[in-house]
């Protein structure tokens, strides 16, 4: 039962007495520093914020540039995040994709947070951002991934990693014009055209993007869930096997706006997608759909007075779930009541969520870098509808149960507090140490005391040593929480937060600045994990595992005219779950991941460039008697051509070039041969700079 956060006396003067010193330190910073240049001062600090050094950093970190994965032809961010060591891709009945670092629960969501320009998206429905993935490559700068919890103590946990997407509004600094405009055409009918443009004053600086892109993606699935028995064997016949539509309609704006010391960041994304597998696991009709808009506006206030630098945000967060679909196919049988077309459904949950944090950064300690503040969040279902065909007599026409029957809590609430401390310990030249830790407080099961440690050695120029401890969780999603009323998923709010403890090491190699080898280890303690079956469709923390590995990156090149990328890596663990009992191996998760990519430079303008990546096989779940999801290779090329006089580039790209059929593991009984994912496919880019 779900008990109200206690905020005590002395938890709220704290906060107040926090608040108001930092507000009163930041009304006189004009006074002290009004003949400090704020735009070289901010320049520095995206320096640093950048990771240009990555290497240097306190953790495991990859970061991809944007204009190099152009040249390869990557079409968006899941293109791009499946070249990352590590990292596989997994899907459910609704197409809901998510990325899996290192094999850490592929049955869940919200493993890893999504920061957009340092603004979290993950939507609180599913704790989810599949809506962001097909966000095009042309409109991001650079993505810094971090694999492993270790990466946050700022009132962000990132359970098994973090991606950091960073758009072109970066480009403050440039005194040029950085505008673009970008289309593009593909397989299924693929059509996408953008914009970003840049405004600046002295004071202000403003950058917007915009983009438009929709498919008619439809890929042969099935046979459907109703095969295996899901709906009773009365009404197995009426599987059937066809066209899924993952159809896509999609379009944003950004804005980045900076007046001197003050920040706006606001989003705009209208998601709509084909309703895929079937939100009850039987095939839809080609026109049902699912939304997943996302907006966000946050306001920032930085300042550096001294030895002192005050952080001051606040923002909210609007995202939804909105289903429109055919559930079930014509003449279904339950408890005796024929539905002679049907049962039709629409779902929509609109939540809300709104955050506030104060940070203070001291830096008059020598050799030492203290942080210390607080975030609080909280998030809240603002409206909510459930319609359905009538459940008594089998009637089309739907029936509004947003009272009588509802899919969704429409009360659910959830408050969060959380306080960080951190301090960056620059013992000599060679060694530095970061340690600190979270404390989190909720409406309901609390994570408690998170601690974070690390050290990196520097031997010399070239050779460098981390090690890395780190504690981190990930709260219970709202699906989880408070679904009702649904056979193939019930909500609990008794769930606790899954909790790993992470422990890593790794070794970088540095020849150039631009070339490096860098290995690494892992040990993960995986405890709580949330789960639920066809068998047991009631969320519940059933599983606890236990993953090791390695991975290994190479960043080079043959010769002067190319660049070469390489990695490997490798998983393994047990898993205990408590339905089926202990298993040697992890469910769902290739052991082995081998990707690369290698561009060549034909001229000063053109390029061609191959991606080649390697998935190994998968066992099931324990239960499943299926054969294991097998392994797949797939190679992309692209050619790429920039012109330098008239500022505009062209690529042509055939991904998928052998046709190998890739396929994402499905649940037991539900999808026997798992969901197809698509073929050979290309794509044309047209860019034109300003």
């Amino acid at each position: 039962m779900k008990h109200k956060i206690s905020y005590n006396s002395n938890r709220f003067s704290f906060i107040l007495i926090l608040f108001i010193g930092l507000t009163n330190l930041s009304a006189q910073t004009d006074k002290l520093l009004e003949s400090i240049s704020s735009e070289m001062e901010h320049f520095n600090k995206v320096a640093t914020l950048t990771k240009q050094n990555e290497h240097y950093q306190p953790y495991i970190i990859s970061v991809f540039q944007g204009k190099e994965l152009e040249k390869l032809g990557v079409a968006n961010l899941k293109e791009a995040l499946l070249l990352v060591p590590g990292v596989d891709m997994a899907t459910d009945n609704s197409n809901t994709q998510t990325p899996i670092f290192r094999g850490s629960n592929p049955l869940a969501y919200g493993q890893s947070k999504l920061f957009i320009d340092g603004v979290v998206v993950n939507n609180l429905f599913l704790d989810a951002y599949s809506e962001y993935l097909s966000f095009p490559i042309e409109m991001i700068k650079r993505i810094e991934v971090v694999r492993g919890p270790g990466s946050k103590t700022d009132g962000f946990n990132a359970y098994a990693g973090s991606i950091n997407v960073i758009t072109y509004a970066e480009d403050f600094k440039d005194s040029a014009s950085n505008d673009k405009l970008v289309f593009k055409y593909g397989s299924y009918d693929y059509r996408m055209g953008g914009f970003f443009k840049t405004y600046k004053t002295e004071d202000l600086k403003l950058f917007v993007d915009f983009f438009y892109q929709e498919d008619d993606k439809k890929i042969s699935s099935g046979p459907d869930g109703l095969s295996q028995g899901i709906f009773g064997a009365n009404n197995i016949a009426l599987s059937k096997s066809g066209d899924a539509p993952l159809w896509l309609r999609e379009y944003s704006l950004g804005v980045n706006l900076e007046y001197k010391d003050f920040s706006l960041k606001a989003r705009m994304l209208e998601h709509t997608q084909g309703s895929a597998y079937g939100i009850n696991l039987a095939l839809p009709q080609e026109s049902d759909r699912v939304k997943l808009p996302s907006y966000y506006l946050d306001l920032g206030y930085n300042k550096e007075v001294g030895s002192y630098e005050v952080n001051i945000n606040a923002g909210v967060k609007y995202d939804t779930f909105d289903s429109k679909s055919k559930l079930l196919p014509d003449d279904l049988n339950i408890s005796n009541i024929i539905f002679e077309d049907g049962i039709y459904g629409e779902h929509y949950a609109a939540q809300r969520t709104l955050y506030q944090s104060s940070y203070l950064k001291y830096s008059g300690i020598n050799k030492h870098t203290i942080t210390s503040g607080y975030r609080l969040i909280k998030e809240e279902t603002i409206d909510m509808t459930s319609k359905l065909s009538n459940r008594a007599t089998g009637d089309v026409a739907l029936v509004d149960y947003t009272y009588t029957l509802p899919f969704f809590d429409k009360d659910a609430k959830r408050d969060t507090l959380i306080f960080s401390m951190q301090d960056e310990f620059q013992f000599n030249d060679d060694i530095s140490f970061i340690y600190g830790f979270n404390y989190e407080q909720t409406s309901y099961k609390d994570a408690g005391l998170e601690p974070r440690v690390s050290m990196v050695y520097q031997l010399d120029t070239e050779n460098i040593f981390k090690t890395i401890y780190s504690r981190s969780h990930r709260n219970a999603s709202w699906q989880e929480m408070f679904t009702m009323n649904n056979r193939a998923r019930v909500g609990s709010t008794d769930l606790k937060p899954e909790i790993v403890d992470a422990f890593e090491a790794a070794y970088i190699k540095k020849f150039s600045t631009d070339s490096y080898l860098q290995t690494n280890l892992f040990y993960l303690l995986n405890k709580d994990q949330i789960y639920n079956s066809s068998i047991n469709p009631e969320y519940r923390n059933a599983v606890d595992t236990d993953i090791y590995g390695f991975e290994v990156e190479y960043k080079g090149n043959i010769s002067s005219a190319d660049q070469l990328y390489l990695n490997y890596s490798y998983v393994d663990g047990k898993s205990y779950t408590q339905d089926v009992g202990s298993s040697d191996s992890l469910p769902n998760v290739a052991h082995h991941l081998a990707k690369g990519y290698y561009i060549y430079n034909l001229d000063g303008d053109l390029s061609l460039s191959g991606v080649v990546k390697y998935v190994g096989s998968k066992d099931r779940v324990l239960g499943d008697t299926r054969e294991k999801v097998k392994a797949y290779s797939s190679v992309d090329s692209s050619l790429h051509y920039k012109d330098p006089k008239y500022k505009y580039s062209a690529t042509f790209s055939i991904k998928n070039i052998f046709n190998t059929n890739i396929t994402y593991p499905s649940a037991p009984n539900t999808y026997i041969q798992d969901y197809a994912q698509e073929r050979r496919t290309f794509l044309v880019t047209l860019k034109k700079e300003f």
